[in-house]
């Protein structure tokens, strides 16, 4: 059974590593994933519950309303690596195209979850993670999207 063309090509950007794509394609490309991030990030930035749970004022043991809020979370943890998946294929075929090792692709997500946990850790860390650690984290992440959308939108290809 064979695919339809959008499939296939579907297939080709966000499932595979092979191939190469140049950078209209990889821009293009590069859209729908982090709208997906941006859009289901702002989501959880309005319901994330912000302070903690007090059962001694009164509070029900069992809150449906947590409870969905967390199962949102699971759901977008879950599409947050889906996304980053999708986005080391897209890059991953730039860098193929640059004529550099398509595994430089996994810099910038690795950054950002890395990045992402440290931030996620230092409040519970009770003073043993510093802040600055944090930060410098986030410094690096950040240099390491700005370095592979430079590097893969504004390259030129190694062929011309």
């Amino acid at each position: 059974m064979s695919l339809s063309p959008a499939k296939a090509r579907l297939n080709f950007l966000y499932r595979q590593s092979e191939g190469a794509i140049g950078r209209r394609e990889w821009a293009l490309a590069s859209l729908p994933p982090t709208f997906i991030l941006i859009a289901l990030t702002l989501i959880w930035l309005v319901i994330m519950p912000r302070e903690p749970r007090d059962l001694s004022r009164g509070e029900s043991l069992f809150d449906l309303g947590v409870a969905a809020r967390y199962l949102y979370l699971i759901v977008y943890a879950f599409i947050v690596l889906l996304c980053a998946v999708a986005q080391y294929f897209v890059s991953a075929k730039r860098f193929a195209d640059l004529g550099k090792p398509p595994a430089l692709a996994g810099i910038a997500p690795f950054a950002v979850f890395l990045a992402a946990a440290a931030n996620w850790y230092e409040p519970r860390s009770e003073g043993w993670a510093p802040h600055w650690t944090t930060l410098a984290l986030d410094a690096v992440a950040a240099g390491a999207v700005a370095w592979t959308i430079a590097e893969l939108g504004f390259a030129k290809r190694r062929n011309g």
